[in-house]
């Protein structure tokens, strides 16, 4: 992708992890190089394996593809009290991970979500609604090539 090589995402990620006391920050882009919309996690920091090497999402599954998708970010504080159970195999980043909390944001090029942000405790309720907007105004406008909007107001999707 176009300047993506001027930009260290992983340094850029770990930044952020130590920064905010994160257990685990992923980075999923879209791959250019595939006719359909597919992401994969090209970045992480605190992760507990490479399983997440395998991970290949289309538009609207998983986490990233739904933020993918819809262009908005999704916050969940509780991944046991919202999430059922029988739906996590839809989410392996979260099984994975095992992340309890967590929150994942677009990060747009042009009018186009390129990629999508994830960050997450492995602990319930530590991601809440103040936690996760301090995080979305910290990284700012900018984040490497991309950069932070949203299409509607912002709102978190529960």
């Amino acid at each position: 992708m176009k300047g993506q090589q001027s930009f260290n995402f992983q340094s850029a990620i770990e930044q952020l992890r130590e920064t905010f006391q994160l257990d685990f920050v992923g980075l999923a882009l879209v791959d250019i190089s595939k006719k359909r919309h597919e992401l994969k996690w090209r970045y992480v920091s605190g992760n507990l394996s490479t399983r997440y090497r395998r991970i290949v999402l289309q538009s609207g599954r998983g986490v990233a593809g739904l933020v993918f998708k819809m262009g908005k970010p999704i916050m969940i504080e509780n991944v046991e009290a919202q999430l059922d159970p029988q739906d996590l195999y839809n989410h392996p980043i979260v099984l994975f991970e095992k992340l309890k909390s967590f929150g994942a944001m677009p990060l747009f090029q042009g009018d186009h979500v390129q990629g999508v942000l994830l960050i997450g405790y492995r602990k319930s309720n530590k991601m809440t609604e103040e936690t996760f907007e301090q995080f979305k105004q910290a990284i700012g406008k900018q984040f490497g090539p991309f950069y932070l909007k949203e299409r509607m107001k912002d709102d978190v999707i529960e």
